[in-house]
């Protein structure tokens, strides 16, 4: 067997089998056992099994990254939901997107630089919702529910000891969970860290640069945008073994190419833009006929 054959059947196995007992954490003398278990398993291209993810927990219907996001979320019946994690000035794992506090809270200042008192204490686009914590997040969400659990910013911490933290308390979540980020550091981190945690990279440009990445990590699927979305990127993807989830989805339109594409989930702001593109839309339906005047 070749190297290359050796590595596609090797990255096929990972992918149609991640339902793998965890081991123990890189830092199992802080946290003690802590097992996850992945099950990507999802049919490549079968749109019937397409998974919808709640982006910050449908941040267009409910406060992002909230508690409130994640349960009304979970109420919708999201496959999945996207949040995203960065550290406090004092090394807290919270729940937040942006690097400073001042647009989407009643607070200013870095999230980096503010001691986690504060950003817990920040109200969330007025809507009485605050800063949660990655476990305070994680309580909230129903355990049939996968969480991508995107890396953000470390702050003050190394990616390494940002890894160890985060992935410490996603330990303790009742369902399953991956790890996805931008930055190519952060995975290597978690994959030092325990590498039974499945990870996705995400990306908006460089498409062969990023596909290179995701063979470097052994990734389980790639998380790009719909403007680098491309027949070619699915193909190869699903060649090598990965999931493709495309973000962001705002409406059925920009759901249709996707879904025709063939990939295996959505990351939507809104819920069920996929009902619509998934339909037998093009002039084939059963039934269809000209209405009478």
């Amino acid at each position: 067997m070749s190297r290359d054959t050796e590595g596609r059947t090797k990255h096929v196995s990972r992918r149609g089998v991640l339902k793998t007992t965890g081991a123990m954490l890189g830092t199992a003398a802080l946290s003690g056992t802590a097992s996850a278990s992945r099950n990507w398993g999802r049919g490549r291209g079968r749109n019937d099994d397409l998974a919808i993810t709640a982006h910050r927990g449908f941040r267009d219907v409910y406060p992002q990254n909230t508690v409130a996001a994640i349960e009304g979320s979970c109420r919708l019946g999201a496959d999945r939901i996207e949040i995203d994690v960065e550290a406090t000035a004092d090394g807290e794992i919270v729940v937040f997107h942006d690097a400073a506090l001042d647009d989407l809270t009643d607070e200013e200042g870095l999230v980096a630089e503010t001691p986690s008192e504060t950003v817990l204490e920040a109200e969330v686009l007025e809507s009485g919702e605050t800063i949660p914590t990655l476990a305070e997040t994680l309580d909230a969400a129903w355990p049939r529910v996968t969480m991508n659990i995107e890396f953000k910013d470390s702050g003050p911490l190394s990616w390494t000891e940002f890894a160890e933290r985060t992935l410490e308390i996603a330990s303790q979540y009742r369902g399953e969970y991956y790890a996805s980020s931008f930055d190519p550091d952060a995975l290597r981190a978690v994959r030092d860290v325990d590498p039974n945690v499945a990870v996705a990279p995400i990306f908006g440009g460089n498409k062969d640069e990023n596909l290179a990445i995701a063979r470097e990590l052994d990734a389980e699927a790639v998380n790009p945008s719909t403007g680098v979305l491309d027949q070619d990127l699915v193909e190869t993807a699903h060649e090598d073994g990965r999931d493709v989830n495309v973000w962001t989805i705002d409406s059925w339109r920009e759901a249709r190419t996707p879904v025709e594409l063939g990939v295996d989930g959505l990351i939507a702001d809104y819920p069920h833009m996929a009902s619509f593109a998934t339909r037998e839309s093009r002039g084939d339906r059963p039934g269809r006929g000209r209405r009478g005047h």
